[in-house]
């Protein structure tokens, strides 16, 4: 093909030279400057005869056409064309303004007038000279390609060549490739055509070799040259199937106690492709339900509930499969070995298996005749575990209580028999457990089979008589007032059997003429008959108790009855209407009597006129047990010394009587006598507690530190003190004062509690400490108590700072600041609570100076008379408390009591005269050395200790000084 384009190329150029004979074709080279010489015109186209001095005259047929507009012919005469404008070959052929694939002409007209006016026509040719070098476009440089990495030998990649605007051998006349490397192209050219192509000359891998890097150099005939810089892509084709790690993946020990959805391995596989061609998807072959695979990731997770005991070991199956076209897959082994765990506990199974059961119990029922090594149960102990988790060991718990002994045959079998011979009678029922536990680490599991035995009855006990030899007496002369007659005795035997066994059923051996009938069912004894003891006064039965058994049982007693005088009295006592209201005042002495009754019965006979008395006590309408009550009562009866047929009954005080507990207490007495048939006398008592003043005011008050604004707070701001008393009437009655020896003027307390505060009198300085004693009363008789309760009252104004005030008093309260500083400008007391310090002067003198003190300059001054207040306040109470227990004792020894008896033991500790309180089962009270009761007047705050006379302690509490006053004072 290219010999055939080169003869082309010469035809043509033959014919271009046989024209060029025929007409004027001048060669000049492309860029010749301005002005420059292209032909002498006279003597191109004058003859060569003609003589220079002949005149001629040229002229261009056109002047600024194309493409006259290059040319100019300087001296007409002379015929000189000269270059006008620049010519550029390359622009022109550009432009299209000559055919440049083989000469470029331009062809001009020429006016020639001579002797005569000629038109020539010349032709320009204009040739090229090498200004141009190669380029490549500068839109692909560098050039990005791409080529499938099974592309054929001989496959092309088109390429756009380089421009080069020189002709000829000036033009581009070859390409070259330039790498570093071997490369597995080469370029083919088509100079005719102009055709660049990349010719693959070797197969390509891309795992091997993904891109190459290189040039292609474009050249031209004077050695000019273009670089084309090109990357060239090997793309990926799905030649590589996916490779897994390892062929075959095992799993040692995988817990069969593994949490769903844990993941247990990942499996991996590569695949050399990329891409799509390398993108790994995961699949499980095996049917398996205990196990998911993630497709994308490869992890393998636990889906089910593993379990050693059913499935040890795992196989899988896994192939890895990639996403190009005709995906190709790879194959691995997934082996999973299951660990067993302590999850099983032993199973206890038993022969026979009809047996009652529910769960982990097990119900028998035995004959007490069964003979010793009795079989009762066989045994076989099952734990589904291996190794130590799977090892048993079994044994019965209370073995030596219990007449059975477990019988080892293997290690896991066993028998249950009797060691010792059942008694029902003995013991009816017997509970105990077989307990079964592995060796299984960490811990070991176990099982429980409770065992319940049942003893049944045989009948091999007889009916036995609660008495043998019985005596009764029956009054003469009891008149029949049916056809059943009367009651005179109930005969009672025991059968220490069971059900059928048990049932007694009672008869008379011994003929009486119908005197006696017995029911057979109950044993009750009835007289058919009125009796005389004239005509004969004893009789003697013989009675048979046979039980109902196969075959029965029985034995027999006597029974004696002796005939006496008629019962024709009942107990009579000396309680009007059988009915009283009885008092007591609460805190009595042990020993004080409530009540005497005296009763008779007018019966002369011995056994009619003996008295029995029961004794029943109610609490509001409810009925009181003493064994399970602790009643403050107690009822001593004795008989008189002169009959028989009197006795007296005493009701006194057996322990600790307090009404704030029970107000009132209803006792109901039945006196009985003993005749056959009886009669009996009820009695009802009202017992009131009276009140007694055994407890104190008790002032409640979160804190004894108060907090007032004189400056938002009323002229007169009002502060309520609420106290309680527990004791009634006048006892529980409380006023209150303040002392007349440290309260000043501007503060007003009224005898309910009310206290007002005159927050706008002129002897309140800035920033005051007020100290105030407050004297809370009750109206007790014949003492009253007295408590004193100590209050500090700051008084500031919008200009103190709290904050501060709060800080330095902290130490004085034993709760903590809950308060801010808005609730303190309101007149509010503080919420936390404080030992509320007792302080009381000991001189008149500058009684308010040491009220209203200046907090920031007297701290040092309130210390010393503080310190000194406590040492005197302490002195004073010793002195008033001894002189107050003198008299107390004094007037104790007047008073007239109703009291009998004194206490045989006093459930209180006496130190040097000091009360200390023991254990008590209803409330702590104390006693003076001399077993006269007193009281216990404290605040309730239990923390605060009471300041005892005696002591050489100081305490200071809420309780000042408590004290017992007497109406006098």
């Amino acid at each position: 093909m290219f010999y055939c384009c080169y003869c082309q190329q010469q035809r043509q150029q033959q014919q271009y030279e046989e024209e060029e004979e025929k007409r004027f074709v001048i060669r000049t080279i492309e860029k010749l400057p301005v002005h420059s010489e292209v032909i002498n015109l006279r003597r191109l186209l004058l003859s060569n005869n003609i003589s220079d001095s002949k005149s001629a005259d040229f002229t261009l047929a056109k002047r600024d056409e194309f493409p006259y507009m290059f040319f100019l012919i300087n001296h007409s005469s002379r015929g000189i064309l000269t270059i006008r404008k620049e010519i550029d070959r390359d622009e022109l052929c550009r432009l299209r303004r000559c055919r440049c694939d083989t000469w470029c002409d331009l062809e001009l007209e020429i006016f020639v007038n001579n002797e005569q006016f000629n038109i020539e026509v010349i032709t320009i040719r204009i040739l090229d000279q090498n200004d141009h070098s190669p380029q490549f476009s500068s839109l692909n440089n560098p050039l990005n390609l791409t080529i499938v990495e099974n592309a054929q030998i001989g496959a092309m990649i088109k390429l756009e060549p380089a421009i080069d605007y020189d002709q000829g051998q000036n033009g581009i006349i070859g390409y070259s490739l330039i790498s570093p490397t071997s490369l597995p192209f080469s370029l083919r050219y088509d100079l005719i055509r102009g055709d660049l192509s990349l010719v693959v000359e070797q197969n390509l891998d891309r795992e091997l070799i993904s891109s190459y890097t290189f040039d292609i150099i474009a050249y031209d005939g004077g050695n000019q040259t273009g670089r084309l810089h090109v990357y060239l892509t090997i793309d990926d084709v799905n030649d590589s199937p996916p490779k897994f790690d390892q062929s075959i993946y095992i799993i040692q020990n995988i817990s069969e106690n593994i949490l769903m959805n844990s993941i247990i391995i990942r499996v991996h596989a590569t695949d050399k492709d990329e891409g799509v061609n390398s993108e790994i998807t995961y699949h499980l072959i095996t049917q398996e339900n205990c196990f998911q695979i993630d497709h994308i990731t490869g992890d393998i997770r636990v889906i089910c509930v593993l379990d050693y005991e059913l499935q040890t070991k795992y196989r899988l199956e896994i192939e890895a499969r990639d996403g190009g076209e005709g995906s190709k897959t790879d194959t691995c082994t997934l082996i999973i070995h299951i660990m067993d765990e302590n999850d099983n506990y032993p199973i206890i199974d038993y022969y026979p298996n009809d047996i009652q059961n529910n769960s982990n119990s097990l119900q028998l029922s035995l004959s007490e005749l069964l003979p010793i090594n009795s079989l009762i149960l066989s045994l076989s102990i099952i734990d589904q575990d291996s190794d130590e988790n799977g090892r048993v060991t079994w044994k019965l718990d209370r073995s030596s209580l219990i007449p059975f002994e477990l019988i080892r045959l293997t290690d896991t079998t066993g028998e249950l028999r009797t060691k010792r011979l059942l008694d029902r009678e003995y013991i009816s029922e017997y509970y105990f457990k077989l307990e079964a536990h592995d060796h299984g680490k960490p811990k070991s599991k176990s099982t429980y089979l409770s065992i319940h035995i049942t003893i049944l009855d045989e009948n091999d006990n007889a009916p036995i008589f609660r008495q043998d030899d019985i005596q009764v007496t029956i009054s003469e002369h009891v008149k029949l007032n049916n056809q059943n007659g009367y009651e005179i005795y109930h005969v009672q035997a025991d059968d220490y059997d069971q059900g059928q066994n048990a049932e007694v059923t009672y008869s008379i051996l011994n003929q009486n003429n119908n005197l006696f009938q017995i029911d057979t069912q109950t044993g009750v004894i009835r007289a058919m008959v009125e009796f005389d003891r004239k005509q004969k006064n004893t009789y003697v039965l013989q009675i048979q108790a046979t039980d109902k058994g196969v075959p029965p049982l029985s034995s027999k007693a006597t029974i004696t009855f002796t005939i006496i005088s008629r019962n024709e009295y009942p107990p009579i006592c000396n309680i009007d209407k059988n009915s009283a209201s009885l008092s007591v005042m609460e805190n009595s002495k042990q020993g004080t009597i409530v009540a005497t009754i005296i009763c008779h019965d007018d019966d002369t006979d011995g056994i009619n006129g003996q008295m029995n008395v029961y004794a029943q006590w109610w609490l509001e309408d409810r009925l009181l047990n003493r064994t399970t009550y602790n009643i403050p009562f107690e009822i001593v009866t004795t008989k008189s010394n002169t009959s028989e047929s009197t006795i007296q009954m005493v009701i006194t005080v057996n322990g600790l009587i307090d009404r704030e507990l029970v107000s009132s207490y209803q006792l109901l007495l039945t006196i009985t006598d003993n005749g056959n048939p009886p009669q009996s006398t009820n009695i009802s008592f009202s017992i009131e507690i009276l009140d007694e003043n055994d407890h104190c005011p008790q002032l409640h008050i979160e804190t004894s530190f108060i907090m007032i604004n004189r400056d938002i707070t009323h002229k007169n701001f009002p502060f309520h003190l609420i106290a309680s008393d527990n004791d009634q009437g006048l006892n529980g009655q409380i006023t209150f004062e303040l002392s007349s020896l440290t309260s000043p003027p501007f503060i007003h307390l009224y005898s309910n509690g009310t206290l007002f505060i005159e927050t706008n009198s002129k002897l309140i300085q800035e920033d005051s400490l007020i100290i105030l004693h407050v004297q809370i009363s009750d109206h007790g008789q014949p003492t009253p108590c007295l408590i004193v309760e100590t209050l500090r009252l700051f008084i500031g104004t919008n200009r103190t700072d709290w904050l501060n005030v709060l800080k330095n008093n902290h130490n004085n309260d034993q709760t903590s600041l809950r308060l801010v500083t808005e609730q303190f400008q309101q007149g509010k007391r503080m919420a936390y609570g404080s030992s509320m310090q007792s302080t009381p002067k000991s001189s008149n003198s500058s009684k308010y100076s040491l009220l209203l003190s200046s907090l920031s300059t007297r701290k040092q001054f309130f210390a010393i008379i503080i310190g000194t207040s406590i040492f005197l306040s302490t002195v004073i109470i010793i002195l008033i408390l001894y002189t107050i227990d003198r008299l107390h004792k004094k007037i104790n020894k007047k008073k007239s009591l109703i009291k009998t008896n004194g206490l045989s033991t006093c459930p209180y500790n006496l130190a040097n005269g000091k009360r200390i309180a023991s254990s008590s089962p209803l409330k702590t009270r104390f006693c003076y050395e001399d077993d006269s009761p007193t009281h216990n007047y404290t605040s309730l705050k239990s923390m605060k200790p009471i300041i005892v006379a005696g002591s050489s302690s100081q305490s200071s509490s809420s309780v000042d000084s408590t004290t017992r006053m007497n109406t006098a004072h």
